[in-house]
């Protein structure tokens, strides 16, 4: 007996399971079908795989844009940054504002401002340094190293401010007689420029209006000496009548006495506007008048007299001596001021030296002291790197107060060091005109200062 392959072991036949009965063949599913189906079923059965793709997304963002702002801001600030410097250094290479900076590093700016300014460039610098991480505040040993060698040399400043006060008080001091001769001297001073000047009663005690009253005196003086050379220039006296025929004054003399009257009122004129006002300073007082050279205007008023003796009018000569004698006084005028501003100059060096350098020991052993057991335990440490960059900066602080006043006195005693008939070469630089009027234009003399 044959077996029948259609027959299973219980003689049952098989048959075959078609799935679709028109074509008899079974339908497959295309795979990339399938795994789009089994992508979506598993989204859209699983919310916690939504929402990492969305954080995921939006750190993206978040990251993207904070970059493009960093970026921008960096360039941003880069540009500024060029533009200043470019700016500056325009600045530095034109003479003229080099020269007005500084002239008012020198003399004219306020020394509490350049003193804030000095302090305020040390914090900045200490604070940008601390958050770029150039210098740290974690490192206890440098910190309290740095601060104690500060306060060892805080203390070197006392010499300087015993030195100070003994030089203010080496003036004070004299004998009964010595001190009455000073007063006498002052008071003689005083009875001889109201006999010179023009104006009523006593001399005015106050340091700008009596350097205001001489100041208005060589004004006048030199006023009168300009229409004297124009009379003398036109043929014409005093009196309106007309002149001997051998009385002509040659035009070279005329030319030089007229050229010195004319600086002389260019000067006066200056001095009086800067005066006027409520000029309360002894230092506002001796400002404008240290760029003047007195003895080489007397002494040029003393040539053209000597010169031009037979060629000139009385009058003329009488107006040149006034003018020398005028000249003179205002040069000792002048170098009293200075005197009386220097000690109070020195005197106040003394005081802020004092108060600064207590304010900086003290600040500086609070960090030390902070310090002294290692890194503090703060909670945030920028607070901490305030801390020391303002101890720094106050640290300096004594420093900055004698750089500020230091370069003026210097600066005022190197203008003011020849009074007198005498004339130093690096003093006095510029003249006017070819018969030797000397005076100095700012801008020069304060860029000789800094040599």
């Amino acid at each position: 007996m044959t077996d029948d392959p259609s027959l299973d072991g219980d003689g049952e036949s098989c048959s075959t399971i078609d799935d679709d009965p028109s074509d008899g063949k079974t339908d497959s599913i295309p795979d990339s079908d399938l795994a789009d189906d089994t992508s979506e079923s598993t989204i859209d059965g699983d919310p916690a795989e939504e929402d990492r793709a969305g954080d995921t997304s939006f750190g993206g963002s978040v990251v993207r844009y904070a970059l493009w702002l960093t970026v921008t801001t960096v360039v941003v600030a880069a540009r500024i940054v060029w533009a200043g410097v470019r700016i500056v250094a325009y600045r530095l290479r034109d003479t003229e504002t080099r020269g007005e900076w500084r002239r008012w590093l020198l003399l004219e700016g306020d020394r509490r401002v350049i003193v804030g300014g000095f302090v305020a460039g040390v914090f900045a610098l200490a604070l940008v340094l601390g958050l770029s991480d150039v210098i740290g505040v974690r490192e206890s040993r440098f910190v309290t190293t740095m601060f104690s060698t500060m306060i060892a040399g805080l203390f070197s400043f006392i010499p300087i401010v015993v030195a100070v006060n003994q030089l203010i008080i080496s003036r004070l001091f004299g004998t009964p007689d010595r001190l009455t001769d000073r007063i006498d001297g002052v008071q003689e001073f005083r009875s001889r420029v109201e006999t010179q000047t023009d104006g009523d009663g006593v001399s005015p005690s106050n340091p700008a209006p009596f350097l205001a009253r001489l100041a208005g005196t060589l004004g006048g003086r030199a006023d009168a000496l300009a229409t004297e050379c124009d009379r003398a220039a036109t043929g014409e006296t005093a009196t309106g009548d007309d002149p001997p025929a051998d009385s002509a004054t040659p035009s070279s003399a005329l030319e030089s006495v007229s050229r010195f009257a004319t600086h002389t009122r260019e000067h006066t004129d200056s001095l009086s506007s800067r005066l006027t006002g409520g000029t309360e300073s002894v230092f506002d007082v001796v400002l404008p008048t240290i760029d003047h050279d007195y003895a080489g205007a007397a002494n040029e008023a003393r040539r053209l007299e000597r010169r031009f003796d037979e060629e000139l009018s009385d009058r003329a000569a009488t107006l040149l001596e006034d003018l020398r004698g005028l000249f003179v006084a205002a040069d000792a005028t002048r170098q009293y001021f200075t005197t009386i501003y220097l000690q109070r100059e020195l005197a106040r060096l003394s005081r802020l030296i004092t108060y600064s350098g207590t304010a900086a020991i003290l600040l500086s052993s609070l960090v030390i002291m902070i310090y002294a057991s290692g890194y503090p335990p703060v909670a945030f440490e920028g607070w901490l790197l305030v801390l020391v960059s303002l101890a720094l900066a106050v640290a300096f602080s004594p420093l900055a107060v004698l750089f500020a006043y230091v370069v003026r006195v210097s600066a005022i005693l190197k203008r003011t060091s020849a009074p007198g008939a005498f004339t130093l070469s690096d003093t006095y630089h510029g003249t006017n005109g070819t018969d030797g009027v000397h005076t100095t234009n700012s801008d020069d003399r304060a860029s000789e200062d800094d040599e």
